[in-house]
C-alpha cells in the first residue's frame, strides 16, 4: 500500500446545481500513489461520531476513572461545549444557505427529474417514518408530544446530506454522470423541503391552536422584516464596504453580526437558531463576493474548530446504553430498514417515472441514502426542542451513521454492476 497523507480537500463540486461546499469536520486521507479514498466523506462524519461514542462509553473514563470522566465532562464543560457547538451550527447553516442554488435546479426543463426524485425520496421514507413512530411511540417515546414526534421521525428518515454527497461524488469521480447530477439537485430540494417541514414541526411543538398560529405568523413577519432590512440596510452597507481598504474584514464583521442577530431572533420567536442563520444566508447570498470571502476566511475555522465541538457534544448526548433491551434494538432495525428502503425505493421510482435509465436510477437511489451531517443537525435540534427522547435520538443517530457508511459501498456496487452489464454488450469491450 502507498503512504497515507492527511490533506484538507476543499475542491468544490461543480455541476448543474451550482457550487456546493465540500464540508468535512476533519482532514481526509489519500493514498499517495493512488486515487483519493472514496470513503473519506462518510468517514469524516461517521468516524468522528463513533469516536465520540467510544469516548462516551470508554471503560477507562467511565469505569476505571469515573471521577476523572465526571471532572472532564462535568456540567460546566458540557455547557461550554454546547454554546460553542451552537455557534458552529449557526455558522454552518449559514454556509449551507450561501450555496443553495435552487434557481439553477428548477430552471428551464431540468426541473421535472430532480423534483420527481426529491418527491419520491421525501414522501415514501417520511410516510414510513411516521407509521413506525406512531406504532412505536408508547414504547419508545411515551412522554413526547405525539404529533410533533411523529412528524419529526418522518422528516428524520427523509433527510439527505448535500455536503457529504458532494464529497462522495467528487471522490468517486462521478461528476459527469447524469445520475449523480440529478441526485445532487434532488438532495438540495429535499433538504429545503425538510427544513420547511421542520419549521412547521417546531411551531406545532409549542402547542395547538393559537400558539402554533402565533409562532408561524411571527416567523412570516420576521422574514418580511429581514428582507426589508437586507434590502435597505445590510446589502447597501456590504456593497459600500467593498471599496474600503479592509473590505473582507469589515464586510465579514457586518455579516457575522447580521447572522447572529437573525439566529437570536428566530430563537426568541420559538424556533431553533439554525433557522435564522439559514434565512440570513438566503437573503444575502446574492451580494457579490460574499460567498468567496466567507469561504476564504471563515469556512476553515468552522470546519476544523467549531464543528468537531458540535459533533462531540452531539455524541456525548447519544449513548448506545439507552438502547438497553431487545425491543429497542428491534425498533432500531425497523427504523433502519424503513428509512433505507423508503429512501432508495422512493428515489428510484421518481427517477424511473421521469425517464431515467435503470442504472442511473440505481445510482441516484444509492446516493440519496446519504444522511450524515444534515441528519445529525436535525436530530440535535429535535433533542434540544424536547421532541425526541434520548433513546429515540440515539436510535436515529446510529441509523444516520449506518446509512451514511453504507452509501459508498452501495454506490461502488452499483457502478460495478453497471460496468459488468456494459462489458457484456457486444462491441463495448476494450
Amino acid at each position: 500500500m502507498g503512504r497515507l497523507e492527511l490533506v484538507d480537500k476543499d475542491t468544490p463540486f461543480l455541476g448543474e446545481v451550482g457550487e456546493i461546499p465540500i464540508e468535512s469536520p476533519l482532514p481526509t486521507a489519500t493514498c499517495s500513489r493512488g486515487s483519493p479514498t472514496a470513503n473519506s466523506a462518510a468517514i469524516s462524519i461517521t468516524g468522528l461520531m463513533f469516536a465520540r461514542y467510544s469516548f462516551r462509553q470508554n471503560l477507562l473514563f467511565g469505569v476505571i476513572a469515573p471521577d476523572f470522566y465526571d471532572a472532564l465532562f462535568g456540567p460546566r464543560t458540557l455547557s461550554a461545549m454546547g454554546q460553542v457547538g451552537e455557534v458552529g451550527l449557526i455558522l454552518l447553516m449559514f454556509q449551507v444557505g450561501l450555496h443553495m442554488e435552487l434557481g439553477e435546479t428548477l430552471r428551464g426543463k431540468r426541473w421535472r427529474m430532480p423534483v420527481a426524485i426529491a418527491a419520491g425520496g421525501l414522501v415514501l421514507p417520511a410516510a414510513i417514518g411516521m407509521i413506525v413512530a406512531t406504532v412505536s411511540k408508547d414504547m419508545l417515546a411515551g412522554d413526547a408530544p405525539a404529533l410533533p414526534y411523529i412528524l419529526f421521525c418522518g422528516v428524520a428518515l427523509a433527510i439527505s446530506a448535500v455536503p457529504v454527497m458532494a464529497r462522495i461524488v467528487d471522490d468517486l469521480a462521478l461528476n459527469a454522470m447524469a445520475g449523480a447530477r440529478h441526485a445532487m439537485s434532488a438532495a438540495m430540494l429535499t433538504d429545503a423541503l425538510g427544513w420547511m417541514l421542520l419549521a412547521a414541526i417546531a411551531s406545532l411543538s409549542s402547542g395547538p391552536g393559537w400558539a402554533f398560529a402565533r409562532m408561524f405568523l411571527s416567523l412570516l413577519a420576521y422574514l418580511a422584516l429581514c428582507a426589508l432590512l437586507v434590502r435597505f440596510v445590510v446589502r447597501p452597507t456590504l456593497v459600500r464596504l467593498a471599496s474600503t481598504a479592509h473590505a473582507a474584514r469589515d464586510r465579514l464583521a457586518v455579516l457575522l453580526c447580521f447572522v447572529m442577530a437573525s439566529a437570536l431572533a428566530t430563537s426568541l420567536i420559538g424556533f431553533h437558531s439554525a433557522f435564522g442563520a439559514l434565512a440570513a444566508a438566503l437573503f444575502v447570498r446574492r451580494v457579490p463576493g460574499i460567498a468567496n470571502e466567507w469561504r476564504d476566511n471563515v469556512e476553515g475555522f468552522v470546519r476544523l474548530v467549531l464543528m468537531p465541538v458540535f459533533f462531540a457534544y452531539a455524541g456525548l448526548h447519544a449513548s448506545v446504553g439507552t438502547i438497553d433491551d431487545a425491543a429497542s434494538w428491534m425498533w432500531f432495525g425497523v427504523f433502519l430498514a424503513g428509512g433505507f428502503i423508503g429512501k432508495f425505493g422512493g428515489s428510484y421510482l421518481g427517477a424511473r417515472a421521469t425517464g431515467l435509465e435503470p442504472r442511473d436510477a440505481m445510482l441516484v437511489s444509492s446516493l440519496m441514502n446519504t444522511r450524515g451531517l444534515m441528519e445529525l443537525i436535525v436530530l440535535s435540534i429535535g433533542l434540544q426542542m424536547q421532541i425526541l427522547p434520548p433513546k429515540v435520538y440515539t436510535i436515529l443517530v446510529v441509523f444516520a451513521l449506518v446509512t451514511t457508511a453504507l452509501t459508498v459501498p452501495l454506490v461502488r456496487l452499483t457502478l460495478r454492476v453497471q460496468s459488468r452489464a456494459t462489458s457484456a454488450i457486444p462491441g463495448t469491450e476494450k
